[in-house]
Protein backbone atom coordinates (compact mmCIF):
# COMPACT_ATOMS: atom_id res chain seq x y z
CA UNK A 1 0.00 0.00 0.00
CA UNK A 2 1.55 3.16 -0.99
CA UNK A 3 1.01 6.34 1.61
CA UNK A 4 0.24 10.17 0.74
CA UNK A 5 3.65 10.89 -0.41
CA UNK A 6 4.42 7.11 -2.71
CA UNK A 7 6.49 5.64 -0.62
CA UNK A 8 5.63 1.77 0.04
CA UNK A 9 4.48 0.71 3.42
CA UNK A 10 3.28 -2.38 4.45
CA UNK A 11 -0.11 -2.82 6.78
CA UNK A 12 -0.37 -5.86 8.90
CA UNK A 13 -4.31 -5.34 10.15
CA UNK A 14 -4.86 -7.12 13.50
CA UNK A 15 -7.34 -9.80 13.47
CA UNK A 16 -9.43 -8.76 17.09
CA UNK A 17 -12.96 -10.45 16.41
CA UNK A 18 -14.24 -12.87 14.20
CA UNK A 19 -18.34 -13.42 15.33
CA UNK A 20 -19.29 -17.06 15.06
CA UNK A 21 -21.48 -19.35 16.23
CA UNK A 22 -20.40 -22.43 17.31
CA UNK A 23 -20.61 -24.54 14.41
CA UNK A 24 -18.64 -22.06 12.83
CA UNK A 25 -15.88 -21.60 15.22
CA UNK A 26 -15.06 -25.40 15.04
CA UNK A 27 -14.88 -25.24 11.45
CA UNK A 28 -12.67 -22.11 11.42
CA UNK A 29 -10.31 -23.19 14.28
CA UNK A 30 -9.62 -26.72 12.48
CA UNK A 31 -11.39 -28.64 15.07
CA UNK A 32 -13.86 -31.62 14.49
CA UNK A 33 -17.82 -31.03 15.68
CA UNK A 34 -17.71 -31.72 19.07
CA UNK A 35 -14.49 -30.82 19.71
CA UNK A 36 -14.01 -27.10 21.76
CA UNK A 37 -12.87 -24.39 19.28
CA UNK A 38 -11.34 -22.51 22.45
CA UNK A 39 -10.11 -25.37 24.50
CA UNK A 40 -8.53 -28.57 24.43
CA UNK A 41 -11.51 -29.84 25.44
CA UNK A 42 -13.96 -32.49 23.75
CA UNK A 43 -17.28 -33.09 24.49
CA UNK A 44 -16.69 -35.56 27.02
CA UNK A 45 -15.00 -33.10 29.10
CA UNK A 46 -17.22 -30.37 29.20
CA UNK A 47 -18.57 -30.90 32.07
CA UNK A 48 -15.32 -30.36 34.15
CA UNK A 49 -14.87 -28.60 36.45
CA UNK A 50 -11.89 -26.87 35.78
CA UNK A 51 -10.62 -25.00 32.91
CA UNK A 52 -8.49 -26.79 30.00
CA UNK A 53 -5.70 -25.73 28.42
CA UNK A 54 -6.35 -22.97 25.13
CA UNK A 55 -6.33 -24.20 21.90
CA UNK A 56 -3.78 -22.86 20.54
CA UNK A 57 -3.30 -21.43 16.66
CA UNK A 58 0.68 -23.18 17.35
CA UNK A 59 -0.57 -26.55 18.59
CA UNK A 60 -3.66 -26.75 15.83
CA UNK A 61 -0.65 -25.61 13.23
CA UNK A 62 1.65 -28.16 14.90
CA UNK A 63 -1.45 -31.08 15.02
CA UNK A 64 -0.94 -30.36 10.98
CA UNK A 65 2.34 -30.34 10.46
CA UNK A 66 2.74 -33.76 12.22
CA UNK A 67 -0.15 -34.89 10.23
CA UNK A 68 1.44 -34.04 6.68
CA UNK A 69 4.46 -35.75 8.16
CA UNK A 70 2.29 -38.94 8.62
CA UNK A 71 -0.36 -38.57 5.39
CA UNK A 72 -0.72 -36.70 2.24
CA UNK A 73 -3.34 -33.89 2.50
CA UNK A 74 -4.39 -34.11 -1.05
CA UNK A 75 -5.55 -37.88 0.11
CA UNK A 76 -8.39 -36.34 1.29
CA UNK A 77 -10.33 -38.75 2.69
CA UNK A 78 -7.66 -41.02 4.78
CA UNK A 79 -6.16 -37.28 5.50
CA UNK A 80 -9.44 -36.23 7.10
CA UNK A 81 -10.02 -39.92 8.92
CA UNK A 82 -6.60 -39.73 10.67
CA UNK A 83 -6.94 -35.79 11.28
CA UNK A 84 -10.18 -36.70 13.20
CA UNK A 85 -8.95 -40.05 15.00
CA UNK A 86 -5.66 -38.45 16.14
CA UNK A 87 -6.17 -34.68 16.97
CA UNK A 88 -9.84 -34.34 17.01
CA UNK A 89 -9.47 -31.66 13.62
CA UNK A 90 -11.65 -31.70 11.53
CA UNK A 91 -9.33 -32.09 7.92
CA UNK A 92 -8.99 -28.58 7.21
CA UNK A 93 -5.25 -28.52 5.80
CA UNK A 94 -4.91 -24.96 5.77
CA UNK A 95 -6.51 -22.76 8.02
CA UNK A 96 -7.09 -19.21 6.58
CA UNK A 97 -5.42 -17.65 9.74
CA UNK A 98 -1.98 -19.75 9.94
CA UNK A 99 0.14 -16.93 7.97
CA UNK A 100 -1.53 -14.10 9.97
CA UNK A 101 0.80 -12.47 11.98
CA UNK A 102 -0.63 -12.88 15.75
CA UNK A 103 -3.53 -14.63 15.04
CA UNK A 104 -4.82 -16.94 17.86
CA UNK A 105 -8.09 -18.83 17.06
CA UNK A 106 -8.93 -18.97 20.73
CA UNK A 107 -8.46 -15.64 21.23
CA UNK A 108 -10.18 -13.94 18.06
CA UNK A 109 -13.47 -16.24 17.64
CA UNK A 110 -15.68 -14.46 19.76
CA UNK A 111 -19.27 -16.00 20.23
CA UNK A 112 -22.55 -14.57 18.95
CA UNK A 113 -23.51 -13.07 21.93
CA UNK A 114 -27.75 -13.31 21.12
CA UNK A 115 -27.23 -17.00 20.81
CA UNK A 116 -24.82 -18.32 23.45
CA UNK A 117 -25.86 -16.00 26.30
CA UNK A 118 -30.17 -16.96 25.15
CA UNK A 119 -28.98 -20.93 25.00
CA UNK A 120 -26.82 -20.64 28.19
CA UNK A 121 -29.60 -18.96 30.37
CA UNK A 122 -32.37 -21.24 29.42
CA UNK A 123 -29.71 -24.56 29.22
CA UNK A 124 -28.35 -24.08 32.54
CA UNK A 125 -30.18 -21.20 34.80
CA UNK A 126 -33.69 -20.98 34.01
CA UNK A 127 -33.23 -25.01 34.59
CA UNK A 128 -31.74 -24.63 37.40
CA UNK A 129 -33.95 -22.51 38.54
CA UNK A 130 -36.88 -24.77 37.83
CA UNK A 131 -35.37 -27.47 39.42
CA UNK A 132 -34.38 -25.50 42.91
CA UNK A 133 -37.55 -23.80 43.18
CA UNK A 134 -40.07 -26.29 41.39
CA UNK A 135 -42.07 -25.98 38.34
CA UNK A 136 -44.96 -25.06 40.02
CA UNK A 137 -43.38 -22.22 42.09
CA UNK A 138 -41.60 -20.46 39.24
CA UNK A 139 -44.93 -20.66 36.87
CA UNK A 140 -46.95 -19.08 39.37
CA UNK A 141 -44.27 -16.09 40.04
CA UNK A 142 -43.97 -15.82 36.11
CA UNK A 143 -47.95 -15.39 36.23
CA UNK A 144 -48.25 -12.93 38.36
CA UNK A 145 -46.21 -10.28 36.53
CA UNK A 146 -47.87 -7.76 35.06
CA UNK A 147 -47.58 -7.76 31.48
CA UNK A 148 -45.76 -4.96 29.60
CA UNK A 149 -46.01 -3.67 25.57
CA UNK A 150 -43.76 -5.14 23.51
CA UNK A 151 -42.45 -7.38 25.69
CA UNK A 152 -43.06 -11.81 26.05
CA UNK A 153 -45.69 -12.40 29.00
CA UNK A 154 -45.73 -15.89 29.78
CA UNK A 155 -49.12 -16.08 31.89
CA UNK A 156 -48.96 -20.11 32.13
CA UNK A 157 -45.14 -20.04 33.40
CA UNK A 158 -41.88 -21.38 31.60
CA UNK A 159 -41.41 -24.82 33.48
CA UNK A 160 -43.30 -26.93 30.43
CA UNK A 161 -41.57 -24.48 27.25
CA UNK A 162 -40.17 -27.20 24.82
CA UNK A 163 -38.22 -25.05 23.09
CA UNK A 164 -37.08 -21.39 23.57
CA UNK A 165 -35.79 -18.88 20.71
CA UNK A 166 -34.29 -15.77 20.80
Amino acid sequence: MSDPLGQLQYAFPALAAYIVDTPESAVLSGVAGKTSSVTMASFTQFGDSFCHEPRTGSTTLAQLAALEEIIDPWIIEEYKNLALEKYCLNGVYHPFWRDWPMAEPSQFLTPEPLHHWHKMFWDHDAKWCIHAVGGAEIDFWFSILHPHTAYQHFGAGISRLNQVTG
